[in-house]
């Protein structure tokens, strides 16, 4: 798309994006204080049941377990607030933005009368948006949320961050890799989309000119031409997927795998069964989502 993604992978992005986040510290402060919230609750969903059962259930202590699981459930529910608090702290950050790229799109097909801003104006802007806003949703989460899992492995037993540690941090670089590769590719298939868009705005109006003409050959292939071009940006962009599905499989499921398999030699290096539960507590209710949900996210925004 021409006037939207003259930028996105040349320069000048980064610095408009960076003056755009600036004006709005404010929200951003109140993102990261709502964020923290949910930190908490991430942290408490691992210990507090590991803490259950090595202080509680056995030693014999069902008073203490209980306890214990109640302050994992009011951590639940404050990270809960802080989550609808959230939702609210981004809209601050995604209506500017979607304000910002309609006055774009509209003041160049003003001023060129470009019959691609159409497609600009209506469905690239609203994918705009919505990625936008899963990104900042998504990546916010993933990233205080494996902060807090972290914290939570670390202060259960420092051996755990040897198991969980190494996969996630390797499906987070395979996941980081094929960002720049999936950024060329969408601007790709946005570019053609916007090009067939424009192609078929100047074409339609004059069907019957063309049927008069004998023209029909000449102006199918060169429609044809550019559904294909579209068609094939749009299968470049979903081959990308293959690459997040790995990521996701290396960062999230394995390490429940690895967990798993060292149980008996983290049993035997001072790691309590409460920890070990803990810890695939963590796994599976937090970073396994994360990851799932940060995947997801990230993923190419190609129509069906």
């Amino acid at each position: 798309m021409t006037g939207m993604t003259d930028s996105p992978v040349r320069g000048g992005l980064s610095s408009r994006g960076l003056r755009f986040l600036l004006a709005r510290w404010r929200v951003l402060l109140r993102l990261t204080a709502w964020s923290v919230l949910e930190t908490g609750q991430t942290f408490l969903i691992g210990y507090g049941p590991a803490r259950a059962l090595d202080e509680g259930f056995l030693r014999g202590r069902p008073g203490v377990g209980l306890a214990w699981l109640a302050v994992t459930g009011l951590g639940v529910l404050a990270g809960a607030y802080g989550t609808a608090r959230v939702y609210a702290a981004v809209a601050a950050l995604v209506e500017p933005f979607r304000d910002r790229l309609v006055e774009r799109v509209v003041s160049r097909g003003v001023r060129t009368g470009d019959a691609g801003s159409l497609s600009g104006l209506t469905q690239q802007v609203e994918i705009a948006r919505d990625t936008f806003a899963g990104l900042v949703m998504v990546s916010r989460s993933f990233v205080f949320t494996a902060a807090g899992a972290l914290a939570g492995l670390f202060t259960l037993a420092p051996p755990l961050l040897l198991v969980v540690g190494p996969p996630l941090a390797a499906g987070v670089a395979l996941f980081a890799a094929t960002l720049r590769p999936l950024a060329r590719r969408q601007e790709a298939f946005l570019v053609a989309d916007e090009a067939l868009a424009g192609h078929l705005g100047a074409v339609c109006p004059g069907l019957r000119d063309v049927t008069a003409t004998g023209a029909e050959s000449h102006i199918a292939a060169g429609t044809g031409e550019r559904v294909e071009a579209e068609l094939r940006a749009a299968r470049a962009l979903a081959r990308w997927g293959v690459p997040r599905v790995a990521s996701l499989a290396i960062g999230g499921q394995l390490p429940i795998v690895l967990l798993l398999a060292t149980a008996p030699w983290l049993l035997a290096h001072d790691v309590t069964p409460g920890a070990l539960v803990g810890a695939l507590a963590y796994v599976t209710q937090s970073l396994l989502p994360a990851c799932a949900t940060l995947s997801t996210a990230w993923a190419p925004a190609a129509p069906a």
